[in-house]
């Protein structure tokens, strides 16, 4: 299972709770690197666990997703609301197996067909990566599996906590 922290500006809990191999890819080229990012990721080899740069992991968490079998795994935490379970599956700490990964190689694609048939531009910018796979993936028929307890999100609005 490939860990990916995603970050422009990264949060010291953030990498504190990362285990020493996970990658650290820095998105802050322009505002769709981590789009190109994550799909240069996106290939099927193993399974992609995506992190954020302020989203704080739990010690249980990669233990969960490695012990699940279902193909979309998501953490929720309070973005927006303060319920978790009503977040949207964002990808502050999602996991993807690598058949999911196999099942949709095309999911750029997937995600841009999607967009364009709604007035959106086909590549999304950093804000709008996981709002263009959860569209593609629950087009094609897939839920998220939400696991818990919830992770930590460190608001970037200079209120880091």
């Amino acid at each position: 299972m490939r860990v990916c922290c995603f970050y422009t500006e990264l949060h010291p809990a953030v990498k504190n709770a990362l285990s020493p191999d996970a990658e650290l890819v820095y998105t802050g080229g322009d505002d769709h690197a981590y789009w190109r990012e994550l799909m240069t990721r996106w290939d099927g080899s193993s399974g992609l666990v995506t992190v954020e740069h302020d989203v704080e992991i739990h010690d249980r968490a990669l233990p969960a997703f490695a012990a699940c079998d279902r193909p979309w795994c998501v953490y929720p935490y309070p973005y927006f609301c303060d319920e978790p379970a009503l977040a949207f599956p964002n990808l502050g700490c999602a996991r993807f197996s690598a058949q999911c990964l196999r099942d949709f190689p095309d999911i750029a694609e997937r995600a841009a067909d999607f967009a364009v048939k709604n007035g959106l531009p086909p590549e999304p910018t950093w804000d709008a990566c996981d709002s263009y796979i959860a569209r593609a993936l629950i087009t094609a028929g897939l839920t998220p599996h939400r696991h818990k307890p919830q992770v930590t999100h460190h608001r970037t609005s200079g209120d880091w906590d």
